[in-house]
């Protein structure tokens, strides 16, 4: 679970492209003050995520973009990011098939993908002995990246601040495999203050419910007296209930003997009206069959009657009538018809008697049921007056008093709920009041000891070969060499004790699958040293240290990638294997330095800006 550096380079749009390529395993990039190596280490921690802007100087003018290109699990990534500031941006391609495929761009955060490449996504450690987080860029770049000045400086390994614990635990992670989340987290003092506070407001209202209750009052009395309250509220309610019942079932008999009733009176009422009419039809009916029977009479008579001529003035009866009522056959006629008439009106009259008998048994059902009807909805009515009047609760308590005192006892029993509960509320913010001390240990077991004989092994073939024992220290990230801590030691000794250390870390984490960015870069491990002026008493000369150092660099084939910056002499054949990345400072001989030298730049004034910054190599990044 690493990554493997490939390539930085700088773009601008009418600039030449300046770039370095990394070697899978190692490289070395060397050459003398003022090329800009440890520039190149401000921009490695700047395109891996770092805070810091690499500070701008005369070559770097016209350019505007910074690009990091990088290898992992079968993809490769390039980070793009502005010499100016902002954010970065991440593509990949696939390893293998690239074919002229281009980046991609890969919606993730840099730190984010950088945690998940190395193995540490998901792994939580203590930011401090309150707080505990993930693993973040920060924590990778530290353990890998390390400047010209944080080598051979005397602090120690896991630096200084705030983030002097978080470093220390990530340490740890990638030296055992295990984070921190099983370790128990102290109160902060935010969280301390705060349940102060909640205490104090806790006993305030604690007093407060006190200082309303009787102190003699016990809750068992006041659960009692509740209960019987509720008891003797069940009953009337019980009574209300059935009482409430009863009336609902009157009603609801009084309701469907009213809709029986008007049914019925309807019923009654209309075979009242149909009598009325009958009757009136009947004395019709007489009154034709009468009339009928003086008419046939009358044309009887006529028939019997002469002719005679009229007595006063003589006329002819011819002349007085109609002829046709004269002939012999007509008054016969005439007779018959009425004859038909009475027939018919006869028979109707039969029919109608049987009608009016219909309708005078069907008024007197209707008038016998109304009558029923009405007697039980009397009944019916003056059983819901005696219940509406019996309304008087066959208690002595009032039910208003019933309801108030049940009120207050509740209220009480709440109280005293409420007191048992900010009692237990308060004991618990006591505990939460007191900060206990966490006190964190991390023992590396056999792990340590592994860092330390691989370190141990490297300084030897550095040069180191009168060391005779080396261990890890837990507590401080750091090693121990014969007995005394590493900065005991001078600045160019611990400098390299470092570097082995870190070497070895790194190492040690690939092998175990631990986590790890798997690159380790240092900045002029050997300067420190091999620097004339230092008061040190050097046990190992510095050309031996500095020949071993390249010897071993370049047969290296360890797991992960190491890059050093340094402008120490290397031997023709120990370059001829290692081949460097050589920074001449020299115009026109070999490569001037990271960026190309051009006309329209004075080369005078490169060098005045690394002067003004005191920095023999690179500008400083504050």
């Amino acid at each position: 679970m690493s990554i493997v550096l490939t390539s930085l380079s700088v773009h601008g749009p009418s600039s030449d492209v300046a770039e370095v390529n990394f070697h899978p395993k190692q490289r070395l990039i060397r050459g003398p003050s003022e090329t800009g190596k440890s520039y190149i280490y401000h921009c490695l921690w700047y395109m891996l995520g770092g805070d810091d802007i690499p500070e701008g100087f005369p070559l770097a003018s016209g350019y505007q973009e910074l690009r990091l290109r990088f290898s992992a699990h079968g993809d490769e990534y390039e980070v793009r990011r502005g010499l100016s500031g902002g954010g970065a941006t991440v593509y990949y391609r696939p390893i293998g098939n690239n074919d002229g495929r281009t980046f991609e761009p890969l919606d993730q955060d840099l730190g984010k993908l950088l945690v998940t490449l190395s193995g540490a996504n998901g792994k939580q450690i203590l930011r401090n002995h309150s707080k505990r987080g993930p693993v973040t860029g920060d924590d990778l770049r530290h353990w890998s990246l390390w400047s010209q000045s944080d080598i051979p400086a005397k602090q120690p390994s896991v630096g200084a601040g705030h983030s002097a614990p978080k470093r220390e635990a990530s340490f740890h992670l990638f030296l055992t495999g295990s984070d921190d989340s099983g370790i128990q987290l102290r109160r902060s003092q935010s969280d301390t203050e705060r349940a102060r506070g909640e205490l104090q407001a806790a006993e305030a209202a604690l007093a407060r419910i006190r200082s309303v209750m009787n102190a003699e009052l016990r809750r068992e009395d006041v659960a009692e007296a509740l209960d019987r309250v509720n008891a003797t509220l069940t009953a009337i309610t019980n009574q209300y209930d059935a009482r409430a019942a009863t009336l609902k079932t009157l009603r609801i008999q009084i309701v469907e003997n009213i809709d029986a009733l008007r049914i019925s009176e309807n019923i009654r009422n209309h075979a009242q009206s149909m009598i009325g009419r009958f009757e009136l039809l009947q004395k019709k009916y007489t009154n034709d069959l009468a009339r009928l029977g003086g008419t046939s009479e009358g044309v009887a008579f006529f028939q019997e009657l002469p002719s005679v001529d009229c007595p006063l003035c003589g006329t002819p009866l011819e002349e007085q009538v109609d002829p046709n009522d004269l002939q012999p056959g007509t008054p016969g006629r005439y007779r018959t018809a009425i004859a038909a008439e009475v027939e018919k009106i006869r028979k109707l009259n039969a029919g109608l008697v049987a009608a009016l008998q219909h309708e005078r048994g069907r008024y007197q059902t209707y008038k016998t049921r109304t009558h029923t009807i009405e007697t039980e909805l009397s009944r019916l009515q003056r059983s819901e007056a005696t219940a509406l009047q019996d309304v008087r609760i066959e208690f002595t308590a009032d039910p208003r008093s019933l309801a108030q005192q049940h009120s207050e006892l509740s209220s009480q029993l709440s109280n005293f709920d409420e007191i048992q509960r900010l009692s237990l509320e308060i004991e618990r913010l006591k505990k939460a009041t007191v900060r206990k001390r966490i006190t964190v240990t991390r023992e590396s077991g056999s792990f340590g000891r592994e860092v330390a004989n691989r370190a141990k092994d490297l300084l030897k073939k550095w040069g180191f070969s009168a060391i005779e024992n080396i261990s890890l220290d837990d507590e401080s990230c750091d090693l121990r060499i014969d007995d005394r801590s590493r900065l005991s030691y001078g600045a160019g000794v611990r400098g390299l004790y470092l570097s082995a250390l870190v070497i070895s870390f790194m190492e040690h984490a690939l092998e175990k699958g631990h986590p790890h960015l798997g690159v380790v870069l240092l900045d002029s491990p050997l300067k420190t040293y091999a620097d004339p002026e230092s008061n040190e008493e050097l046990d190992v000369p510095a050309t031996t240290v500095i020949d071993l150092f390249y010897d071993w660099m370049s047969t290296w084939n360890g797991r992960g990638q190491i890059i050093v910056l340094e402008n120490e002499p290397i031997k023709t054949d120990t370059a001829k294997l290692l081949d460097p990345i050589t920074f001449t400072g020299n115009i026109g001989k070999g490569r001037y330095g990271f960026y190309p030298v051009r006309d329209k730049v004075n080369i005078s004034d490169v060098a005045g800006k690394f002067d003004e910054n005191g920095d023999d190599d690179a500008p400083t990044i504050n």
